[in-house]
């Protein structure tokens, strides 16, 4: 499910993560979801799963009809094709792989709705319309949710919380604190607008600075290092390694490396979605945003209008 605007892409996270944080509540069934794809209550709960996700104009609008990414249903798609895409995402593109935030089966439930016959009234092609009752609804932009505030205390102690190995201090630095590996977010070139500071956590794309593109060297041994370039001279780089987290600086020599790559995109984790909670999230956009923003960072804000 390629998306092609890629400057909508913050409305799309933000309404999946918003998605995340409520939690999953469909039962799972005990048997072969891929033997269910007719079945017109898996189709119904994978409408129900579909809307507020990717049903939204930003993507692949009302019932996968078309937005700003391709219509979906009514396309002939093949079902291993559909998984696999879901799961997995489309390389180099705002479409993230979902295998982190749902189960397979609720994959084939997005799966079967995406294959169904886009003529058929589906009761949960929309979020105020549940095909099961006693589900919990996840909620919508509404007041109470839209009011949801973040906390700069809280964010600062995430940024900095060195119990945890991908914490962001590992790599960047605030006001002289934290790691030298990735931008320091305290300086002005880095205070993006709460929608966009939001956006880049939860789906980092390519970095502003082009010192902070991914390299992968491939060393002649077999071996691949990914991570992002130091320093270098005519004999030897030095590399953070950010195959694993906390990274490690390592120095190899040029004679060992056999193909060098770089990649035009962020080394920074792609699942802080699932790692966070909505509210942890706006915790730590507000603590980034405290020496600038005047206005109190809430959802609505990030919602809304920049």
């Amino acid at each position: 499910m390629p998306i092609a605007r890629t400057k909508h892409r913050a409305g799309v996270v933000i309404l999946l993560t918003v998605l995340m944080s409520v939690g999953r509540d469909l039962a799972q069934t005990g048997s072969d979801p891929a033997s269910k794809l007719k079945d017109p209550q898996f189709i119904s709960e994978g409408a129900r799963l579909f809307a507020p996700t990717c049903g939204t104009g930003y993507c692949h609008g009302a019932g996968g009809s078309g937005g700003g990414a391709p219509k979906l249903r009514g396309r002939g798609l093949e079902a291993g094709f559909l998984f696999k895409t879901i799961s997995n995402g489309v390389t180099r593109t705002p479409m993230m792989p979902f295998k982190s935030q749902y189960t397979e089966e609720q994959i084939w439930k997005l799966v079967a709705f995406i294959m169904s016959d886009p003529a058929a009234s589906i009761s949960a092609a929309t979020p105020d319309q549940p095909s099961n009752p006693a589900a919990p609804e996840p909620p919508t932009t509404g007041a109470a949710v839209s009011a949801l505030l973040g906390d700069p205390k809280s964010g600062r102690a995430i940024f900095f919380d060195t119990t945890v190995a991908s914490n962001c201090s590992a790599c960047h630095s605030f006001n002289g604190e934290g790691g030298s590996i990735a931008p320091d977010l305290s300086k002005p070139a880095e205070l993006k607008s709460p929608r966009d500071m939001f956006a880049s956590i939860v789906m980092p794309g390519s970095p502003r600075d082009s010192r902070y593109r991914t390299v992968v060297l491939t060393l002649r041994s077999g071996e691949k290092i990914s991570g992002i370039v130091k320093e270098e001279d005519a004999e030897s780089i030095r590399v953070y390694d950010t195959t694993e987290l906390p990274a490690v600086l390592r120095t190899v020599q040029k004679q060992e490396v056999s193909k060098r790559e770089t990649i035009d995109e962020s080394s920074m984790p792609r699942d802080y979605s699932s790692r966070y909670t909505l509210k942890q999230l706006l915790d730590l956009v507000a603590f980034l945003k405290l020496q600038s923003q005047k206005e109190p960072v809430t959802l609505g804000s990030i919602i809304g209008k920049q």
